[in-house]
């Protein structure tokens, strides 16, 4: 596990921590590093890490407090309104928010990896508890974004990917969904959030911030291939079915 170096600049919002920590989610924001910093504290929120495209990572909160990072959240029918009790939350830099390769720059994912490292040795997180804010809140947010390199974390044993030759026996969606860990109260906005991280083929890219802010799900989105979605779908749940069950 490599050293790591962290620049501190504690935020003055946050609780102090009693629930066991459970999840990472991860975050971006078009804003570089310390301008995240300054927009987080002029709205009484917070992250525990922020890492910029260079690769540098600011720690703004110890892991021992809880920072405002989830907002309102679930994942796999937790019962509280949010996961910020039970999280840590990292920001990333991201131009578009997410939407192309090329935000996420190979500095700041080596940071990243390097940083997910520490975390899971630490507390003991499990792989199917890294997620991105758009798992977690479906129809609030749209980050990390279609950009973003899942599979490169699973393949470092961050997270999981799929095996298209393994599939759940289910071939009902709701069920499918809702096996992964998703909330279904929406299921137009949880299609989509699924699509952003297993199958971003399926998502057209939409760079221009503000309207992709306005617009977190897609009222007239369609799956254009439906049975590709599907089998990818039975692919995801049979994997973490798996997990959960180790």
């Amino acid at each position: 596990m490599k050293e790591i170096e962290l620049i501190i600049e504690h935020s003055k919002h946050f609780r102090v921590r009693y629930g066991e920590i459970k999840y990472i989610i991860i975050h971006c924001s078009t804003k570089s590093p310390y301008e995240q910093v300054k927009q987080l504290d002029q709205l009484g929120l917070s992250a525990h890490f922020i890492i910029g495209r260079d690769g540098k990572i600011i720690e703004n909160l110890s892991v021992d407090n809880v920072a405002y990072h989830a907002g309102i959240s679930s994942w796999d029918k937790s019962l509280d309104k949010s996961l910020n009790e039970y999280s840590i939350g990292i920001e990333l830099e991201a131009p578009t928010l997410g939407q192309l390769k090329s935000d996420y720059t190979n500095k700041q994912i080596r940071s990243l990896l390097n940083l997910l490292d520490y975390l899971v040795v630490c507390y003991g997180i499990r792989k199917e508890n890294i997620l991105g804010h758009s798992d977690i809140a479906p129809d609030g947010k749209p980050d990390p974004g279609i950009g973003f390199p899942w599979k490169t974390l699973a393949n470092h044993g961050f997270g999981l990917w799929y095996d298209l030759r393994s599939l759940d026996k289910s071939i009902d969606e709701v069920e499918l969904l809702d096996k992964i860990g998703y909330n279904i109260d929406n299921l137009k906005a949880t299609r989509i959030a699924f699509c952003r991280h297993f199958l971003p083929s399926e998502v057209d890219k939409k760079v221009e911030v503000k309207w992709l802010v306005d617009n977190v799900f897609d009222d007239v989105f369609e799956i254009k291939n439906k049975e590709k979605y599907l089998k990818t779908l039975r692919a995801v749940a049979k994997v973490y079915t798996k997990n959960k069950e180790k």
